[in-house]
């Protein structure tokens, strides 16, 4: 019987390299600056393991203080229409579905910047599974506490918690306490603190949930499913399906996806991943594991200096050390 043909994408990072939430809020004043505390502020909660919260839910973090600068939803598709969209990615996508393939995009993106990439790409709206808004009142105006909070902490956050450094820890004994009592206790007795569970999120398990819907729906199981991720917010669904014996793609990843991935692609063209998945359609995973073995020229380790020109370089990395899965990561990243 013939393998139905499905895959699944992570959209920033594989298909596009916009931060769109970050872009969204570079167009506040000192926004990006806001970000920057918050994301690491995410990392944080990330390391504790606080319970109910995922990877991405910096973009319930934001939120607030999108309100607080009136942003609209006609604002987070502008931003969108900046975006770029990765080398051969478009061609990738028309492609595979010429041969038959269903594609998903699986985004932990807002749905106006995931539905309008999305469009550009050929992928249809039922197919984008993404941070959905629609329950939030854009328009909803704040009383005068709740502003008075909102710029009270956003002024706080520039004065005492941002630094170029952030990166180093050096502020998180400061960040940590104070957005802890913002968000969880002064941010839920305000007018907008309902939004704080209202707003879902797309991301880490609610990706891996949603291509079990897929493949649910579909009569098949995450086995017979690619997937293709990079990030954080995709080991969970990467995970899945690398143990279900299905195919697990890293493009261009970091050390939160590079474990959980079965092959890593580092190339600056998706079309890369072309090989592998064509693999994949011949023989299932055995189809893609004989291409490591033997090794080809053509399948070049990354050295620390970074790896040389645009790629591709492919790595199986099932049974990889951390050693080497740094040593990969730190060849995309061309430390």
């Amino acid at each position: 019987m013939k393998r139905k043909r499905i895959i699944a994408f992570d959209l920033e990072g594989p298909l596009s390299p916009m931060d769109h939430a970050m872009e969204v809020m570079g167009i506040v004043p000192e926004g990006e600056k806001v970000f920057a505390v918050l994301s690491r502020y995410d990392d944080l909660l990330t390391i504790e393991g606080r319970a109910g919260y995922e990877p991405g839910d910096t973009l319930v973090l934001i939120f607030p203080f999108l309100l607080l600068h009136r942003i609209k939803p006609e604002d987070l598709i502008e931003v969108s229409k900046r975006a770029g969209l990765v080398k051969g990615s478009k061609e990738l996508v028309s492609e595979l579905k010429k041969d038959g393939w269903d594609i998903y995009i699986i985004s932990t993106s807002y749905c106006q910047h995931a539905r309008s990439i999305g469009d550009r790409l050929g992928v249809e709206k039922g197919d984008i599974f993404c941070t959905d808004l629609t329950k939030i009142d854009f328009d909803k105006k704040l009383d005068r506490e709740t502003e008075s909070l909102l710029k009270e902490t956003e002024n706080y956050i520039l004065s005492n918690l941002y630094s170029n450094k952030l990166d180093s820890g050096e502020k998180d004994l400061s960040i940590k306490p104070y957005l802890d009592r913002f968000f969880w206790h002064e941010l839920k007795s305000t007018s907008i603190g309902h939004f704080m569970n209202d707003i879902k999120v797309m991301g880490g398990t609610k990706k891996r949930e949603a291509l079990e819907g897929i493949a649910e729906r579909d009569g098949i199981t995450l086995k017979d499913i690619v997937a293709v991720g990079d990030s954080i917010t995709d080991f969970p669904m990467l995970k899945a399906v690398n143990e279900a014996g299905g195919l697990a793609i890293v493009f261009n990843g970091n050390e939160f996806s590079l474990p959980y991935g079965t092959v890593s692609v580092a190339s600056t063209d998706l079309r890369d991943i072309r090989l592998l998945v064509d693999k994949w359609v011949e023989n299932g995973r055995e189809g893609v594991r004989q291409v490591f073995n033997p090794p080809s020229p053509s399948l070049l380790k990354g050295g620390k200096g970074g790896f040389i020109g645009e790629g591709p370089y492919y790595h199986w990395l099932e049974g990889l050390k951390k050693e080497e899965m740094d040593e990969i990561k730190d060849a995309v990243e061309g430390k």
